[in-house]
C-alpha cells in the first residue's frame, strides 16, 4: 500500500510541475514581446489569408508610406509607470486645438496605426501615438520585454493626455485604440480624466485579459484554461507585472464618463466578436455600436472603410467638431 501511495505522490508531484512547467512557458511565450518576436520570424504563427490580404491592401500600403514618408518625431515623458513613456508625434497641417491619442496592439508597433493616424492628421487632428509596454522604443531603450495587455499601459497614455493637456490647455482629445490598444483605450476611460477628453474609439477589444487568454489557451494551446492560466497569472503577480483578472475593460466601461463607439469586425475570431456586446451593456457613458461583417481581428477598417470611418466620425462629430 506505501508502494501504492508513494507512486501517487511521484505522479501528482509530475503533473503538478508539468502544469507548473506549462503555465510558466505561457506566460514567457504571451508576454515576453522579445521571444514573441522571435516566434513572429519563425512563421509559426503565420496565417496565409491574411497575410495576403495586409500584402495587397491598397489602403493599409498607402498608410505605411505616408508613416514613413512623415518621419514621425519621437517623444518621451517621465511617466507614472516609474521610468520614461514613448511616443510618436505627428503635428496637424494647421496650428489645431484637435488631438487624436493612436494606440496600437499587441505585438505590433506605431506604424500599425499608420492608417488611422494619416485619416486623423488629413482631419486637422495632431496625433499622439504611444509605444505600449515591451514594444518600439520601450523594448530597446528601456529593454522592457514584458507586456502588460493594457494594464500599465493604461497610466502611460494617462501621461500623453496629461503632455497634451499641459501643452494645449484648449485640447480637444479623441482615444483610438485597436484590440489590446482597444482594452487599453476603455481602462483609460474608466479613469477621471479631463474635460479635454471628448470621445474614444474602442475597435475590436476584449471584455478582460483573462477572458481573452481563456479564449486563447483553448484555441492556441488547445489546452483547458484551468489550471494552467492560473499558473500563468501567477508567474506574471509573482514577476510583478500584473494580474489578469484586474486588466478588465468590463469593469472600466462600467465607470466611464466618456463617450464611446464600439467597433468589432463579425469574423473575428482573435478577440471574438461575441465580446463586443457585453462590453456596449456595462458602458455607462453615451455609447454606439458598429459591427462590420466579412472583417477578420484588426481588420475592420480596411475591410469597409467607407462604412467605419462614416460611423467612428459620424459619432466623435457629436463631441468634437470634425
Amino acid at each position: 500500500m506505501n508502494k501504492v501511495f508513494k507512486g501517487v505522490a511521484c505522479a501528482a508531484i509530475g503533473v503538478g510541475a508539468g502544469v507548473l512547467a506549462a503555465g510558466a512557458v505561457m506566460y514567457e511565450s504571451v508576454l515576453n514581446m522579445k521571444l514573441n518576436r522571435i516566434v513572429q520570424k519563425t512563421g509559426i504563427m503565420a496565417n496565409e489569408e491574411e497575410d495576403k490580404f495586409w500584402a495587397e491592401n491598397e489602403i493599409y500600403l498607402a498608410g505605411k508610406d505616408w508613416y514613413r514618408e512623415i518621419k514621425p518625431t519621437l517623444l518621451t515623458v517621465d511617466s507614472r509607470i516609474g521610468r520614461k513613456a514613448f511616443a510618436d508625434s505627428i503635428p496637424a497641417p494647421e496650428a489645431s486645438h484637435k488631438w487624436a491619442v493612436v494606440i496600437h496592439g499587441y505585438s505590433a508597433g506605431t506604424d500599425s496605426m499608420s492608417h488611422y493616424a494619416w485619416k486623423y492628421n488629413q482631419l486637422g487632428f495632431n496625433v499622439i501615438l504611444p509605444h505600449m509596454i515591451g514594444h518600439d522604443n520601450d523594448g530597446t531603450v528601456n529593454k522592457q520585454n514584458y507586456c502588460s495587455m493594457g494594464y500599465h499601459d493604461k497610466n502611460a497614455v494617462l501621461d500623453w493626455i496629461d503632455y497634451i493637456v499641459n501643452a494645449d490647455p484648449q485640447a480637444e482629445i479623441i482615444l483610438h485604440g485597436v484590440s489590446m490598444g482597444s482594452a487599453t483605450t476603455m481602462l483609460v476611460t474608466g479613469e477621471d480624466l479631463p474635460v479635454n477628453v471628448k470621445a474614444a474609439v474602442a475597435d475590436c477589444g476584449y471584455t478582460s485579459c483573462w477572458d481573452e487568454f481563456s479564449v486563447q489557451i483553448k484555441e492556441t494551446f488547445r489546452l483547458p484554461p484551468f489550471p494552467i492560466l492560473d499558473v500563468a497569472n501567477f508567474v506574471s503577480k509573482v514577476r510583478g507585472n500584473f494580474d489578469f483578472k484586474k486588466c478588465s475593460p468590463l469593469e472600466a466601461v462600467a465607470k466611464s464618463k466618456t463617450p464611446t463607439i464600439f467597433i468589432h469586425g463579425e469574423d473575428d475570431d482573435f478577440v471574438p466578436y461575441w465580446m463586443m456586446e457585453p462590453l456596449f451593456n456595462a458602458c455607462s457613458a453615451e455609447k454606439e455600436t458598429l459591427t462590420v461583417p466579412g472583417s477578420f481581428h484588426a481588420n475592420a477598417v480596411f475591410a469597409n472603410n467607407e462604412l467605419y470611418w462614416n460611423s467612428a466620425l459620424e459619432f466623435i462629430g457629436k463631441y468634437i467638431a470634425i
